[in-house]
């Protein structure tokens, strides 16, 4: 019996975790990085996306800051062609989202599609493919979204590839961009989180020691992971997921420096991956040296929040600026808050 409880709190913890971190949060998730970039929110109900096949149209797109782009060190708005221009000086392109949100992912194809115009060469590194779904990739060429997709589904993924990443996948594909895991296996995800750090690649817990995140960076995390479960959520399992997220921050750096032959590296990933006070910029920069670290998160509007302050400051835009001391010149802060759409 007791084994029983044991496995079924577990089998809901598992649930719990999978939900926020392979479907995302319905509506706005906190995050910092050098681009805040607004848009609408997406559906309230997947079910019925599912029943009906198609993606109904978002939320709050008449929002007073839905489309706009919010440069995080400049403290102000700036225009898509100035984000463009940052895009084509990177070296490392980290690309936020909200999982479900169609808007989010054309804008990251749009981003993509920049480093090409600029005849950059790149590889694009994704949150939503397995290492396992690497190795199935790995080496071929791609000429479809559909025989992409139909390669990466050799692997079971709870990832809907088709509903929503298909403009990113023909971005990089047109552009003639490698496609690259930069996630663990979903068996490797559950064992972190049930036996903890003694499980981890070495490589991984060498990384994690030697980039400690900072006592409030730890409370933040905590803080997030708990609200976003409501306060329902127990030490263990908080714990637990703190120690994944970490994992998986530390193995997308990783995976931007597979391909060293290449202009740029890209990762698409959470936009709470890619916020720079604890995310995986964090662990890049004392691996990128002087190159250029551009990170842009996609976030939703929300109707109580009007002014760009209020997403600057839960993302830590404020820290970022005037208290970060990892951070130097050579990184390029930009902040696009969400668009409507």
């Amino acid at each position: 019996m007791r084994y029983a409880k044991r496995r079924s709190r577990w089998w809901t913890f598992f649930n719990m975790l999978f939900r926020r971190f392979a479907q995302g949060l319905k509506y706005a998730l906190l995050a910092l990085a050098g681009s805040l970039l607004l848009t609408a929110c997406s559906l309230s109900s997947e079910r019925l996306e599912k029943q009906t096949n198609e993606i109904k149209p978002l939320l709050l797109t008449d929002h007073v800051l839905a489309g706009k782009i919010w440069h995080v060190a400049a403290g102000q708005f700036v225009t898509q062609q100035r984000l463009a221009e940052h895009i084509a000086k990177s070296d490392y392109l980290l690309l936020g989202e909200t999982h479900d949100n169609p808007q989010h992912h054309q804008g990251q194809a749009w981003a993509v599609a920049q480093l090409a115009v600029g005849q950059r060469s790149a590889a694009v590194a994704f949150e939503m493919i397995s290492e396992q779904q690497g190795q199935v990739i790995s080496g071929r060429q791609y000429d479809s979204t559909e025989s992409l997709i139909a390669g990466l589904k050799h692997i079971k993924s709870n990832w809907n590839y088709e509903r929503y990443y298909k403009p990113v996948f023909a971005a990089a594909i047109n552009a003639g961009y490698e496609v690259l895991p930069a996630n663990f296996d979903r068996e490797k995800i559950i064992l972190f989180a049930r036996k903890g750090e003694a499980e981890l690649p070495q490589e991984i817990k060498t990384l994690l020691v030697d980039n400690a995140l900072p006592a409030e960076q730890v409370a933040a995390s905590r803080k997030e992971i708990e609200g976003s479960h409501c306060g329902m959520i127990n030490e263990e399992m908080t714990v637990a997921m703190m120690l994944v997220q970490r994992a998986k921050d530390a193995q997308m750096m990783r995976s931007l420096r597979v391909k060293q032959n290449v202009d740029v590296q890209v990762l698409l990933a959470g936009s709470g991956h890619v916020r720079k006070d604890r995310g995986v910029p964090f662990y890049l920069q004392g691996y990128a040296g002087d190159k250029k670290i551009l990170a842009v998160a996609w976030l939703e509007v929300e109707t109580s929040a009007l002014a760009v302050e209020a997403y600057a400051e839960r993302w830590g835009g404020q820290q970022l600026d005037r208290k970060s001391t990892r951070l130097n010149s050579s990184h390029t802060d930009i902040s696009r808050m969400p668009s409507s759409a």
